[in-house]
């Protein structure tokens, strides 16, 4: 029997409350992330909380790591300390967490990223993409297996929509309008 390696998906993240053209640096805001599988685009209705935690995974999804140090690392990481702090107004809140948070985090973010894949009909499984690695001492790490870009709100003057995301207003569906919907395709 061979094994079939799951297809690998994609995804946009965005940050918002840029300062410097075409680099993520800490004081954006995530304020969502999309998932495109066969040129088709979905928005995951993921909670600011989980939109920070995907987005550190995806910044280091070349290792897993297991939730003791992902639980540290959101203490430390600078994107994560000083999440939306460009943002007009913002309100600093300290990046706390714990091991088992980020499991019962880990655990509802594949849940709802499931829940859009079988709304949509989708042929892919949630756990294909943040996968659980178990280590030689049985504890488990965490690790996204996607091809990851970002995307910065709004454009620089001079720049144009990139991968036909409509940049400069904000899709209907990350204002709440629902369950996911494909942005650019049946919204």
């Amino acid at each position: 029997m061979q094994y079939k390696q799951p297809e690998r998906v994609k995804f946009i993240i965005i940050h918002d409350y840029t300062e410097t053209p075409g680099e993520c640096m800490p004081g954006e805001e995530v304020i969502a992330i999309i998932l495109i599988y066969r040129g088709k685009r979905y928005w995951i209705p993921w909670s600011p909380t989980h939109l920070i935690l995907v987005d550190y995974l995806c910044r280091h999804r070349w290792i897993s790591q297991d939730a003791w140090r992902i639980a540290a690392q959101l203490q430390l990481d600078p994107f994560v300390v000083q999440h939306g702090t460009n943002a007009p107004g913002h309100n600093v809140r300290l990046a706390r967490t714990s091991r088992t948070a980020v499991r019962k985090q880990v655990e509802r973010i594949r849940a709802v990223l499931q829940k859009l894949i079988d709304d949509e009909g989708l042929n892919l499984r949630a756990t294909d993409i943040i996968r659980s690695e178990e280590s030689s001492t049985r504890a488990v790490r965490y690790r996204i297996w996607a091809d990851v870009s970002y995307e910065h709100w709004p454009l620089q003057d001079g720049e144009g929509p990139v991968d036909g995301l409509p940049l400069g207003e904000i899709p209907p569906t990350l204002l709440g309008g629902g369950r996911g919907g494909q942005l650019g395709v049946h919204v």
